[in-house]
């Protein structure tokens, strides 16, 4: 049975996927004859004139898809009005741009025609509550793909893999319906992504980035209702299918509006330019997306097979780690000089963006608190489930909802003590290390000593309160690592031109390279380590490996095309600098002499 079904599933897939190609194809040779094309523009990333009207080709193998493949009950009407209704809209804005006000406008009359009859979130009890929120999700979900539609396929990838993502779960749940829908949009998406990936042949339009946010929207929608009912996993799953565009979405509306820019403007600061920015490549950029969507997407299937606490932790966490992401992202410049002016210009006129901007970019210790507070309520939750096994009693929940407002306020009051919150983590060290265990170590024995104290330690168990200073230790200490990791992996990985080799893979070599992964300004690409000490030869610092020692200084120079050497040992003999001036002079290599670190030439007074 489940073997036909998925034979049925590739036969329809296999179709509906040869015809998007097909018509894609024909449209983009309609709209390069008819000059119905996108010219570069320098709030845009392309370079190139590109054919227009892609998504007309994806509608059409979608509706022919529907037509031919799906029976046309009562639910299937409903959605293809409205997907109807939303296409020929944004078709209608690709041929004659309209204000933002009439976009939402049509994004809202979609929305309410799928409500009208009968498609909305499942919350029997608060019923004006599920309008509004579907109301929201719709325009919310339609806006993200609008907004996602900013690089070369990234828009129609992450539409494909959410569409495969919501089949899968109806797979897994016996919901075939629904499933044939989700497939039949990964079909159109996939077909129309050969002439969509960078370089791009042809763009999509608002007719089609419009059509997948909206069909993406509905058909999570129809699917968490039919397939659970607690609301938990009714907002939940829908949510991290579709988490990429919507932390694209938020994360430029939070950008612009401090910067002091309307997000419904265009312009090259969504995740993806601040991405390329940080040294990767377009594809590299959307190709790393498509992971996350993929990740958080098996976290959303996760929710049909495993427990709901584990899940919701893992899930709890992620969206912790992606929020620090985000925040690293948006120190990422991405705009030219001169745009950069006149948003400071608009903020200056704008009094109320400076508050604003104020908050967000240099207040981040009331940030700190809230994610402290998630993580201390996730450690502890989490040492219970440990405990037992997954499946905590009922009782014990009673417990648990007793102790944790002490157990936070506690521990909260720790950190404050221990000074965590007047610490810069992007440059955590072990003196920072040690403090978060000391907080840590003293919240959890003052903990146990409290709950011993006001309820006589009754019920409750030691080994908890053990794994949870394991866990809270952990959790504290990673999330405060993701800044620096994240720095020195991207700004490792941009491209940098100049070549250099560091002399003296002593304290001040590594400082030095260090300080080059670090600091983004510098141009430049260490190659290697020359050191005298034959035991450290073939080791690695920071991933860059001692090549020899000067007797092989020529050599490397030659052989990897050096341009400049820092010599990092500052007591070296004036013999042995000779004999290194030499080498370098022969091989046409510039050298550079460091001092040491508080070495100053002069000293300054004021007269």
């Amino acid at each position: 049975m489940l073997t036909d079904l998925l034979l049925k599933d590739t036969y329809i897939f296999l179709i509906v996927f040869g015809v998007s190609l097909m018509l894609t194809r024909l449209v983009r040779s309609f709209a390069i004859k008819y000059k119905l094309v996108s010219r570069p523009k320098d709030n845009r990333f392309h370079r190139k004139v590109t054919a227009l009207l892609g998504g007309v080709g994806i509608f059409l193998a979608f509706f022919i898809g529907i037509v031919i493949f799906m029976p046309l009950t009562k639910t299937t009407w409903v959605f293809l009005s409205g997907a109807v209704f939303i296409f020929f809209w944004g078709l209608t804005d690709d041929f004659r741009p309209m204000k933002p006000q009439l976009k939402l406008l049509g994004q809202i009359i979609a929305s309410c025609i799928i409500i009208f009859f009968g498609i909305s979130f499942d919350l029997p009890h608060y019923r004006l509550l599920s309008y509004v929120l579907t109301i929201f999700w719709i325009v919310g979900i339609t806006n993200a793909f609008n907004l996602l539609d900013n690089m070369d396929g990234l828009a129609a990838g992450t539409a494909a893999i959410c569409s495969s993502m919501i089949f899968v779960t109806s797979l897994m749940l016996n919901k075939d319906g629904i499933g044939v829908i989700a497939l039949i949009l990964a079909a159109s998406a996939l077909g129309f992504l050969p002439y969509n990936f960078n370089p791009a042949k042809i763009y999509m339009g608002d007719s089609g980035s419009m059509f997948f946010g909206f069909s993406l929207a509905v058909i999570s929608l129809i699917g968490s209702s039919q397939h659970v009912s607690s609301v938990i996993v009714t907002l939940a799953v829908p949510f991290l299918i579709l988490a990429v565009p919507i932390f694209d979405t938020l994360f430029v509306i939070i950008l612009r509006n401090v910067r002091g820019k309307a997000f419904w403007e265009g312009g090259r600061d969504h995740t993806s330019h601040h991405l390329v920015s940080l040294g990767l490549s377009e594809r590299k950029t959307v190709i790393l997306l498509y992971c996350l969507s993929i990740l958080f997407g098996t976290i959303a299937l996760l929710y049909t097979k495993i427990n709901l606490g584990i899940v919701s932790i893992f899930a709890i966490l992620t969206v912790i780690v992606i929020l620090f992401f985000g925040i690293f992202l948006a120190d990422v410049k991405t705009y030219r000089k001169e745009e950069d002016l006149e948003r400071a210009r608009k903020q200056k006129q704008r009094g109320n963006n400076v508050v604003l901007n104020t908050v967000l970019l240099y207040k981040r210790n009331a940030l700190e608190v809230i994610v402290d507070l998630v993580l201390i309520c996730v450690a502890y939750y989490s040492a219970y489930l440990l405990k037992y096994d997954g499946n905590i009693p009922n009782p014990v929940f009673t417990i648990i909802s007793r102790s944790l407002p002490l157990i936070v306020t506690i521990k909260l009051t720790s950190f404050f003590v221990f000074g965590l919150y007047t610490r810069v983590w992007p440059y955590i060290s072990i003196h920072d290390a040690i403090s978060v265990f000391k907080a840590v170590s003293l919240s959890s024995l003052l903990s146990i000593v409290s709950v011993t104290f006001l309820f006589r330690f009754v019920d409750y168990s030691r080994a908890v309160f053990i794994l949870d200073l394991l866990i809270l230790l952990f959790l504290v200490i990673g999330i405060r690592v993701v800044t620096p990791i994240l720095s020195e992996y991207f700004f490792a990985s941009r491209r940098k031109e100049k070549k250099i080799l560091i002399f003296g893979a002593g304290n001040t070599g590594e400082m030095l390279l260090r300080e080059i992964k670090r600091n983004n300004l510098l141009n430049y690409n260490p190659i290697g380590f020359i050191d005298d000490n034959k035991v450290k030869v073939g080791k690695k610092i920071h991933g860059i490996k001692v090549l020899g020692t000067r007797q092989v200084l020529g050599k490397v120079i030659k052989m990897k095309g050096i341009g400049e050497i820092f010599l990092a040992i500052p007591s070296l003999p004036e013999s042995d600098l000779k004999e290194i001036t030499t080498i370098c002079s022969i091989n046409g290599c510039r050298l550079r002499k460091m001092g040491g670190m508080l070495d100053f030439s002069e000293n300054y007074e004021i007269k």
